[in-house]
């Protein structure tokens, strides 16, 4: 990755379940750890003290911020980590709205980002998505580094959307043509997903799981029904609210290049 700061956004209340995962990552990483909170009741913020001052963390509580005082902080401060809590609604429900922290990131560009659900207390599992078309080295090497110190399971997945190219191409071919066409697109998305692993990764091997279907809904649905507890995307993903909208796991949004 690597961060130099950890920054956890808070509003209202503290998401304790959420603190045990940041805390965790902070110690993992061996980076500061601090909170932005916004709102958060007296009794929380010395229940948070007293949760952090028990692990060998260095950690700061700002929380004499107004809510656009936070996000120009964030802005300014530049952490390569934020952390927000994620509202637990149903994927029916999230077609109709946004929610609060998919509002708040955003604000932001070129930072990585990870979106908790409200139950999240730890990340032992982990799915990082390689799309063909925006995927960069940098950000397949930046997901495997942070999966790596943390000590997680991870994977590498990529989706051909056979369905859409198999529709497109039996318009002006016949079917048995159509079918190679398409059979050889999916050989060629393999072997770039596959190069842009390997460059990312300086050729060490890693395996990657490749499911066919619309990579926006296929992907989530992947890592809801596997187990994962968290998706990894890269930030200039096609469609990336689509992502985030399908998933019933915390999601994380890396950035595809280095900030300044």
């Amino acid at each position: 990755m690597p961060v130099n700061k950890v920054i956890f956004f808070q509003k209202n209340h503290v998401n304790f379940n959420n603190l045990k995962v940041v805390r965790t990552i902070a110690e993992k990483l061996n980076k500061k750890l601090v909170l932005l909170l916004i709102d958060v009741p007296d009794d929380e913020k010395s229940e948070v003290s007293r949760f952090l001052s028990d692990s060998n963390i260095e950690f700061e509580l700002k929380n004499q911020l107004e809510f656009d005082e936070a996000k120009e902080h964030i802005k300014q401060e530049k952490p390569d980590l934020l952390v927000v809590t994620q509202e637990k609604v149903s994927p029916l429900e999230h077609i109709f709205r946004i929610t609060s922290s998919e509002k708040l990131v955003k604000s932001f560009e070129n930072i990585d980002i990870l979106m908790l659900l409200e139950d999240a207390d730890s990340i032992n599992k982990v799915l990082i998505n390689v799309d063909k078309e925006t995927s960069t080295p940098f950000y397949i090497k930046s997901a495997h580094l942070f999966v790596k110190k943390l000590g997680v399971e991870f994977d590498f997945i990529t989706s051909f959307y056979e369905s859409f190219y198999e529709y497109r191409l039996r318009k002006t071919h016949p079917d048995e043509e159509a079918k190679q066409l398409v059979l050889d697109l999916f050989k060629e998305h393999v072997e770039i997903v596959k190069r842009k692993i390997a460059e990312g990764l300086e050729g060490e091997k890693v395996e990657l799981v490749v499911i066919k279907g619309d990579p926006k809904k296929e992907i989530p649905y992947y890592a809801r029904r596997r187990g994962y507890d968290l998706l990894i995307i890269n930030e200039d993903i096609d469609d990336k609210e689509s992502y985030i909208e399908n998933s019933e796991t915390s999601v994380g949004i890396f950035k595809d290049e280095k900030g300044e």
